[in-house]
Protein backbone atom coordinates (compact mmCIF):
# COMPACT_ATOMS: atom_id res chain seq x y z
CA UNK A 1 0.00 0.00 0.00
CA UNK A 2 2.68 2.33 0.76
CA UNK A 3 4.07 2.37 -3.08
CA UNK A 4 0.53 3.53 -4.08
CA UNK A 5 0.65 6.40 -1.94
CA UNK A 6 4.08 7.51 -2.74
CA UNK A 7 2.74 7.00 -6.23
CA UNK A 8 -0.10 9.13 -6.18
CA UNK A 9 1.75 11.62 -3.68
CA UNK A 10 4.40 11.93 -6.65
CA UNK A 11 1.75 12.41 -8.96
CA UNK A 12 -0.20 15.31 -7.02
CA UNK A 13 2.92 17.02 -6.13
CA UNK A 14 4.12 17.11 -9.86
CA UNK A 15 0.52 18.17 -11.37
CA UNK A 16 1.01 20.65 -8.92
CA UNK A 17 3.74 22.15 -9.83
CA UNK A 18 2.77 22.30 -13.73
CA UNK A 19 -0.63 24.05 -12.62
CA UNK A 20 1.42 26.38 -11.08
CA UNK A 21 4.06 27.17 -13.94
CA UNK A 22 1.23 27.19 -16.34
CA UNK A 23 -0.07 30.25 -13.71
CA UNK A 24 2.82 31.86 -13.79
CA UNK A 25 2.99 31.67 -17.39
CA UNK A 26 -0.74 33.25 -18.19
CA UNK A 27 0.06 36.16 -15.31
CA UNK A 28 3.08 36.68 -17.38
CA UNK A 29 1.48 36.86 -20.72
CA UNK A 30 -1.47 38.94 -19.60
CA UNK A 31 0.95 41.32 -17.94
CA UNK A 32 3.06 41.53 -21.28
CA UNK A 33 0.01 41.83 -23.12
CA UNK A 34 -0.72 44.93 -20.68
CA UNK A 35 2.79 46.31 -20.90
CA UNK A 36 2.50 46.75 -24.20
CA UNK A 37 -0.22 46.62 -26.53
CA UNK A 38 -0.23 45.07 -29.96
CA UNK A 39 -1.48 47.99 -32.23
CA UNK A 40 -1.88 46.97 -35.60
CA UNK A 41 -0.06 49.07 -38.24
CA UNK A 42 -2.92 50.57 -40.76
CA UNK A 43 -3.20 48.83 -44.21
CA UNK A 44 -1.98 50.37 -47.65
CA UNK A 45 -4.89 50.86 -49.99
CA UNK A 46 -3.55 49.57 -53.16
CA UNK A 47 -4.00 51.96 -56.65
CA UNK A 48 -7.34 51.65 -58.41
CA UNK A 49 -4.98 51.54 -61.28
CA UNK A 50 -5.54 49.73 -64.78
CA UNK A 51 -5.85 46.53 -64.35
CA UNK A 52 -5.79 45.53 -68.05
CA UNK A 53 -2.64 43.77 -67.74
CA UNK A 54 -4.62 41.55 -64.70
CA UNK A 55 -7.90 40.65 -66.69
CA UNK A 56 -5.39 39.48 -69.98
CA UNK A 57 -3.12 37.32 -67.46
CA UNK A 58 -6.04 35.91 -65.82
CA UNK A 59 -8.25 35.05 -68.97
CA UNK A 60 -5.13 33.57 -70.46
CA UNK A 61 -4.87 31.30 -67.33
CA UNK A 62 -8.49 30.41 -67.72
CA UNK A 63 -8.08 29.78 -71.83
CA UNK A 64 -5.41 27.54 -71.11
CA UNK A 65 -6.75 25.35 -68.48
CA UNK A 66 -10.63 24.75 -70.30
CA UNK A 67 -7.98 24.58 -73.64
CA UNK A 68 -9.83 27.43 -75.76
CA UNK A 69 -8.84 30.35 -77.33
CA UNK A 70 -8.66 33.50 -75.17
CA UNK A 71 -11.17 35.03 -77.46
CA UNK A 72 -13.49 32.85 -76.22
CA UNK A 73 -13.54 33.56 -72.34
CA UNK A 74 -15.05 36.53 -71.41
CA UNK A 75 -14.72 38.20 -67.83
CA UNK A 76 -17.29 40.47 -66.32
CA UNK A 77 -15.76 41.77 -63.53
CA UNK A 78 -12.12 41.50 -61.45
CA UNK A 79 -12.37 42.14 -57.69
Amino acid sequence: MGNVTDALIVTVIGMGIIFLVLTILLLTIVLLNKAFPHVPEPVAETSGGDDTLLVAVIQAAIAKYLKRRPSDISIKSVK
